[in-house]
């Protein structure tokens, strides 16, 4: 089980069973950005109203990385979809919340057994 630590004032919530999950794996980075954000794009056309990105698999993201997800938040609205994050690793979640994202996503505990399954291969992949 995975330990969620976050900063007073964000959220912690159950995932609703009608959620949308995409578990990402490795790094997210300028070398996977392009890839990621394709399969995400793909993603939100196929979700319900709450798209989660579950970041249990990440190892790495830098600012390529949250670019990504902030620019598919942005899509996401348009769209009327929410963008939530589920349990990142603490290296990825002291990135999130030194830049305040942590407080711009709902924030998910871990999602066992969920996911939209094989929407990706490479080194940062959405399955």
């Amino acid at each position: 089980m995975i330990t969620l630590r976050i900063h007073p004032g964000a959220g912690l919530w159950l995932v609703p069973a009608a959620a949308t999950v995409v578990r990402l794996r490795g790094e997210l980075d300028l070398g996977t950005r392009e890839t990621v954000r394709e399969r995400l794009q793909r993603a939100l056309q196929r979700s319900t109203g709450l798209l989660i990105l579950d970041l249990s698999g990440v190892s790495f993201c830098d600012a390529a990385g949250l670019g990504v997800v902030v620019g598919v938040q942005h899509r996401a609205r348009t769209l009327n979809i929410v963008i939530g994050l589920a349990a990142p690793r603490p290296h990825v979640a002291k990135v999130l919340r030194l830049t305040d994202l942590d407080r711009n996503f709902p924030m998910y505990g871990t999602i066992p057994g969920r996911g939209t399954g094989g929407v990706g291969s490479g080194p940062a992949a959405a399955c």
